[in-house]
């Protein structure tokens, strides 16, 4: 397991050895700015199966099947998930490599629009991280702002 930060929060690799049984978190990360952690592995395919432990909620996509707005099964995405579909289709036309992954994110974020961001923000760090670039909370803060403007309100 890759831990980029010191002393991730032991509910976090609970919940990521729960809801993914028979799998190892390969990378840990804290969000920049945030109290937001991401817990997350290789998937085999291009699906992304994120787990969110406030709201008990799941629901996974691929950047083409977020491009429609969809899951991976032709459903609307649940609207937690609409910030963090909308960077991987952005970091993917930024020529950033979006990979399959199983996607754990737990956090002491209160509920709300600041909430939907925070999971955006973290959904974007993973990303950077992934891809060996360097983010801050500001950087994290534009793309998901950007989001919303050009994913979200279609601007």
């Amino acid at each position: 397991m890759e831990v980029t930060t010191e002393n991730p929060p032991v509910r976090l690799l609970s919940l990521f050895n729960h809801v993914f049984p028979n799998m190892s978190p390969e990378r840990v990360i804290k969000t920049p700015g945030r109290e937001m952690w991401v817990a997350s592995t290789s998937a085999p395919n291009d699906i992304l199966t994120l787990y969110v432990s406030e709201t008990n909620a799941r629901t996974y996509f691929t950047v083409r099947s977020a491009r429609r707005k969809e899951t991976a099964r032709s459903r609307p995405l649940p609207s937690w998930a609409r910030i963090i579909s909308g960077v991987a289709v952005l970091l993917c036309d930024q020529n950033m490599d979006v990979p399959g992954m199983f996607i754990a994110i737990a956090g002491n974020e209160p509920q709300g629009p600041r909430y939907d961001y925070a999971l955006g923000m973290t959904f974007a760090a993973l990303c950077y991280h992934l891809n060996h670039q360097l983010c801050t909370d500001n950087t994290l803060l534009e793309l998901v702002e950007r989001v919303r403007r050009e994913y979200i309100e279609g601007i």
